[in-house]
């Protein structure tokens, strides 16, 4: 299921928009404000960003906000909600292997979403093609964007 954007945005937008809540460096498990969106889409993070790739375990939002701010875009997926294959996430990480995350959120209450600056995208269903769109769209368009 889209969600197209509440907040201002038209049909060419997928997801949704949230304001910004800065981009201040905190130490690791330091406690600070809730973040607006879940997943965060920014916010207070740790100073160092996960690696770009797709990984097994959970991944701390503190640390993949910093991923966003870099103009990244984080992939996330609930595995009780969605027990297909990976393999079309590993193709879309590998497809931009310099600005995606990809990794398990069993909080997610739906099967999947999408998170980049300042923007959520959620799913029920694989979808490729927007999962696409989305990263396309709103890659590097973060403070702080880094080199593909």
């Amino acid at each position: 299921m889209a969600v197209w954007s509440s907040r201002g945005g038209g049909p060419d937008e997928l997801g949704t928009a949230y304001a910004n809540q800065g981009q201040e460096h905190i130490a690791e498990g330091a406690s600070h404000a809730a973040y607006n969106s879940f997943p965060a889409t920014s916010g207070p993070h740790v100073a160092a960003p996960q690696p770009w790739g797709v990984f097994g375990d959970e991944i701390a939002e503190e640390k993949l906000v910093h991923n966003l701010e870099h103009g990244g875009i984080v992939i996330q997926y609930n595995p009780s909600l969605y027990e297909g294959s990976l393999d079309p996430l590993i193709a879309l990480q590998a497809k931009y292997p310099n600005k995606t995350v990809v990794a398990p959120n069993s909080r997610l209450t739906t099967a999947f979403a999408l998170t980049a600056w300042k923007r959520l995208y959620t799913l029920d269903t694989l979808d490729e093609v927007n999962m696409t769109a989305f990263i396309d769209r709103y890659k590097n368009k973060a403070p702080e964007r880094m080199p593909d």
